[in-house]
């Protein structure tokens, strides 16, 4: 059985989380071992994607007006 991965697409946050880090696992495993950082941001667990829609979901970050464009840029707003 190949294992899932999921990445995450979002800015990079020093000390929390690296923009295009890969994790393996089920999405409730890559959520439960990124707990504090969702915690202190919670937009992370909405930019984290399958492995399997990481080429599409690359382009919609990148799309105005696309759920995880507002999302990248709504959490970038909240690091500033």
């Amino acid at each position: 059985m190949v294992e899932s991965v999921y990445v995450y697409i979002g800015p990079s946050i020093k000390g929390v989380i690296q923009k295009g880090t890969i994790y393996p696992g089920s999405r409730q495993e890559v959520i439960a071992a990124l707990d504090r950082a969702i915690q202190k941001y919670p937009r992370i667990r909405n930019l984290i994607v399958s492995g399997d829609t990481l080429a599409v979901d690359r382009i919609s970050v990148k799309t105005p007006g696309t759920r995880l464009s507002t999302e990248y840029k709504k959490l970038v707003a909240e690091l500033n």
